[in-house]
């Protein structure tokens, strides 16, 4: 089944990052769908992330630390042949930290670059 847009339309990339855990628990979700312009930026940064790393056998696909009050962090990208899905705890280094910065902040995509907070 094709991915698609609130609107209906085909997504040919889509970024979505979602935060949960945390003092309240609350969970907070970004999501970026770049324009064609934007889209070679957006798959640079994905494409540096070491999805090839993420150890299958650990609790739910986490890797790092756990504990009380922690973020827990989990990214999917989808694009026109795949998803990638990566569950994370609260520990993030490059280039995952840049990866989710840029789709909080929604920056458009500059390898290389973080954003701020």
């Amino acid at each position: 089944m094709p991915d698609t847009r609130d609107d209906g339309s085909a997504a040919e990339l889509r970024i979505v990052v979602e935060r949960s855990g945390g003092f309240a628990g609350l969970t907070r979700t970004w999501r970026i769908e770049p324009t064609p312009a934007e889209r070679e930026g957006w798959r640079e940064l994905v494409q540096r992330c070491p999805w090839q790393e993420i150890d299958a056998s650990a609790p739910a696909g986490r890797t790092g630390s756990s504990g009380a009050d922690r973020f827990h962090w989990r990214i999917v990208v989808t694009d026109s042949e795949t998803t990638r899905q990566a569950e994370l705890n609260d520990d993030l280094v490059e280039p995952w930290r840049s990866l989710v910065e840029a789709v909080r902040t929604g920056r458009s995509a500059k390898p290389g670059a973080v954003a701020e907070e």
